[in-house]
């Protein structure tokens, strides 16, 4: 029988962590979690329920930066009139997410924090043992390439690429202090180990914006509107000194950031650019050959919009 806690700040829920040496899940909006122990894939024995942590300021935004609990709900995002005024790309993004039952109850810190996706390995326990289970489960190939090197499993955060592409920055709370990293140090390349400086029992704490943009773009492609994770997330901002930030998600095994200047970019460069970062495999509902195409379209209606004019 697994232990479940419910600590009512970080310094309890730290503590709590460390006494259980590694065996145990952080919980939150729980609504990635449940999915994954129903399926056999988390199996930790204690439960810490961060729901309790008092948060002094969920939404903050002044002189048009926008300071933000990662407990924040992702429909308080949406729904933000600050944010929807300010930074309506991240409102977007979180509207993206799911259905309007689950973002009641995940939270931006666990939409960031999401686990890569695999069409193999996100499956029931029965179906993986039937099918030859993979090198990220209790295999020793992935399903998808053949190979015995390299896990390939999406990162397919939707709130990710917008919070990257705004150039936020994450305060990370461990058993030594807090620390601030930009958001985009925190994911890995690896289908496996996909989130870094998590580690000392780590918790998200806060998600900080410096600036608002000039301007915005938002894309998301998945076969149904609601439910299903993204097949392709395009989000892309030019910020007050002319820098292009484009964020692509759901192709790669981690978020891929484009920035180059405004003046200096052309369309050939980010679409080769694109397809060199994004190491894009067959372990989507959507072909990959399609994803590749609709990347390509996404990026080229990002361009027609900023020049537009």
């Amino acid at each position: 029988m697994g232990s479940y806690y419910h600590p009512s700040n970080i310094k309890e829920a730290l503590q709590l962590a460390a006494n259980n040496s590694g065996n145990y899940m952080y919980f939150s909006g729980g609504t990635d979690l449940q999915i994954y122990r129903k399926q056999g894939l988390e199996n930790s024995e204690t439960i810490i329920d961060l729901n309790a942590i008092e948060v002094s300021e969920r939404i903050l935004v002044k002189n048009a930066s926008l300071q933000m609990s990662a407990f924040t709900f992702l429909e308080e995002i949406s729904l933000s009139k600050d944010i929807q005024l300010h930074f309506p790309l991240l409102a977007q993004a979180a509207n993206s997410v799911a259905t309007p039952v689950i973002r009641k109850t995940a939270t931006i810190g666990g939409n960031i924090l999401v686990n890569n996706r695999c069409t193999f390995y996100n499956q029931s326990k029965e179906w993986r043992q039937a099918v030859g289970s993979c090198m990220r489960d209790v295999g020793d190939i992935c399903q998808v390439t053949g190979g015995k090197n390299k896990c390939y499993s999406r990162n397919v955060s939707d709130t990710a690429p917008a919070l990257i592409a705004l150039n936020a920055s994450v305060v990370v709370h461990n058993q030594e202090g807090e620390e601030e990293i930009p958001l985009k140090d925190l994911y890995s390349p690896d289908g496996i180990i996909f989130h870094q400086h998590l580690d000392k029992d780590a918790i998200l704490k806060k998600i900080n914006i410096p600036e608002k943009p000039k301007t915005w773009w938002f894309k998301k492609l998945r076969l149904r509107k609601t439910l299903d994770f993204t097949s392709l997330t395009l989000a892309a901002v030019v910020d007050n000194k002319d820098i292009v930030r484009i964020c692509i998600n759901g192709m790669s095994m981690s978020p891929i950031l484009i920035e180059e200047s405004l003046h200096s970019l052309t369309i050939e460069n980010l679409l080769k650019q694109a397809r060199k970062n994004c190491k894009t495999v067959d372990n989507d509902l959507m072909p990959m050959k399609y994803r590749k195409e609709m990347m390509n379209v996404f990026l080229k209606q990002w361009w027609s919009t900023v020049y537009s004019n």
